[in-house]
């Protein structure tokens, strides 16, 4: 275990209880104090990307592109094609590349990254203060305990500090944190809880919970217990994050690691997990969040890609510090605070990944069709991260300081993540319909040159059922590899349910197109059109556990999982 006295402060005292007072650093206003109105004009921009571009798609290109210029239809729709065939293929293959990356790091010992050496290193392993925002909101207490069993199990806890941040809105916010405190303070460095006040113009949510929780864990660790804010690493999490336990100590080893010119600089990104509880929710959700997984590990595991932050990350104290904390004023908040922390730093900020997976909860409604609808509200404030696109136009247009080359790198992938991907995906689906009749040349035989004409509709239909075929199996094998080797005896997943093993496991994953379409990509377009019509969102926890009982508990293997030998 790690040291308790470098989590003190000068005279050994821990920190416990409530937290009432914040660090008092305001952002500065960017365009003239105008940073929301232009924020919100600019939210319009998802919706009218989306829409003019299935419009040309489906009108303009249809009548008069086909008509006058056929072949620059077909190079339009063999772009398309030709991309989404790219991404398809690197997605895969990252895949089970990452696969095979987790079951690895996931086998070793607790004491693994403890022992690495750090040649060079200005810090001891020791020394590195980790304070964890566990934001909640009216969650079950059950639930909460999970999310503190796997906290508090971490081979580096005695130099962790808990911050329930709580909501003022739940007035039974500081029993429950307080109640928690008493079981879990002392296994942890120290157990602290913030209650986040209703403050007029702030946009109730996650983000705005964190800005408290983090000023307030300032206020307290570095103004009044005097402890280094260059060795405190702050993880923000969800309410039911279920962390592998050598999650802080890889934090830990990385961030000395980094050596002092770098670890201010970076952004520590586990591989977000959504199957702990996939097997207790309708097919179409358990193979949405399913895909939604092995996606995720394909995208920590692609070595040309930048993963961005997914509900779970962590940041040192000092670069938070840097950006002025979370954005009260918006609800998706880990990509936003991620730009907030690349412009600030002018542009230095780069993820480093952590090849260890970390659970978060498929959503739980009350029922089977509640459950569905959950999913959908879920995936619909998902999809309102679009609305980041106006604030990174705006921080792109005015803040000179960040190199050319690094704002346009943020641009087009949120570009391409929020818009391009799910026109494409609409573009491809109506294709075959609109453009089918094309006819195209094709090579028979590549010796004597001889050519056939076919329909474009009919290369389409093959390409797409070709793709949706190899999907399918791939799906299934990255499923079994996961449920064989690293969600294994994991604390709190659950690998066993009706549709878990066999045939049956199969046929629900063949739902993943109608997943895709139904909780993706209509969501998605309900999103965009919510915030052309207005940037306000309310927003509302996701169901979770929806007064299901909680399983036995499989023993964990000390491992974080994996094959117990």
């Amino acid at each position: 275990t790690g040291s308790r006295s470098q989590c003190a402060g000068p005279a050994g005292q821990r920190a416990e209880g409530f937290l009432n007072d914040a660090d008092d650093r305001q952002p500065e206003p960017v365009c003239w104090g105008y940073d929301q109105q232009i924020i919100s004009v600019l939210a319009r921009l998802p919706f009218l990307h989306t829409a003019c571009t299935l419009a040309f798609f489906v009108y303009f290109g249809h009548v008069w592109l086909l008509m006058s210029h056929p072949a620059l239809a077909v190079g339009i729709i063999a772009f398309f094609v030709g991309y989404g065939v790219l991404r398809f293929w690197m997605m895969w293959l990252c895949a089970f590349y990452g696969i095979s990356v987790l079951n690895r790091s996931d086998k070793r010992d607790p004491a693994y990254f403890r022992d690495l050496p750090r040649p060079g290193a200005s810090m001891q392993f020791d020394s590195v203060y980790h304070a964890v925002m566990v934001p909640a909101y009216k969650e079950p207490l059950d639930k909460l305990r999970q999310t503190l069993d796997t906290i508090a199990s971490q081979s580096v806890a005695r130099n962790i500090v808990v911050c329930m941040a709580m909501e003022e809105r739940d007035p039974k916010g500081p029993e429950v944190a307080e109640q928690l405190r008493k079981e879990y303070g002392h296994r942890l460095a120290g157990f602290v809880y913030a209650v986040h006040p209703v403050v007029q113009g702030e946009v109730p949510g996650k983000s705005s919970n964190e800005n408290w929780a983090a000023r307030c864990i300032k206020r307290k660790l570095v103004d009044e217990m005097r402890v280094n804010p260059d060795c405190v690493v702050i993880t923000t999490c969800d309410a039911d994050t279920f962390f592998h336990n050598n999650y802080f100590a890889a934090v830990s080893h990385y961030f000395i690691l980094e050596g002092d010119d770098n670890r201010y600089h970076r952004f520590y990104l586990p591989v977000t997990n959504f199957m702990p509880n996939v097997y207790a929710v309708p097919s179409i959700c358990d193979t949405r969040y399913t895909v939604l997984s092995v996606g995720r590990i394909s995208e920590m595991a692609n070595p040309v890609a930048t993963p961005f932050p997914l509900a779970i990350y962590s940041v040192p104290l000092r670069l938070a510090h840097q950006a002025d904390y979370w954005d009260p004023f918006v609800i998706p908040e880990d990509w936003h605070m991620y730009f907030r922390c690349v412009f600030a730093d002018q542009g230095r900020v780069e993820p480093r990944r952590i090849m260890l997976l970390v659970g978060t909860e498929a959503v739980e409604g009350k029922d089977y069709f509640d459950t569905i609808r959950e999913t959908y509200d879920q995936s619909v404030r998902w999809q309102w991260g679009a609305i980041d696109m106006g604030y990174l136009i705006m921080k792109v247009s005015v803040t000179h300081d960040v190199p050319l080359w690094k704002r346009a790198k943020l641009l087009a992938q949120a570009y391409d993540h929020h818009l391009f991907a799910v026109t494409m995906g609409m573009c491809l689906i109506m294709a075959p319909f609109l453009y089918g009749k094309i006819p195209v040349e094709l090579w028979t035989d590549v010796w004597t040159g001889s050519v056939a004409f076919v329909m474009l509709k009919t290369v389409m239909i093959w390409v797409w059922a070709l793709h949706i075929c190899c999907h399918w199996v791939f799906l299934c094998t990255a499923d079994a590899q996961l449920r064989r080797g690293v969600l294994r005896n994991r604390m709190h997943f659950y690998m066993e349910g009706d549709n878990s093993q066999g045939y049956r496991r199969w046929l629900s994953l063949m739902l993943f197109p109608v997943a895709d379409i139904f909780l993706f990509l209509v969501p998605t377009m309900h999103a965009h059109a919510r915030m052309f019509y207005s940037s306000q969102f309310n927003y509302v926890p996701s169901a979770k556990m929806g007064g299901r009982p909680l399983p036995a508990q499989v023993p964990d293997c000390g491992c974080g999982g994996g094959d117990t030998r």
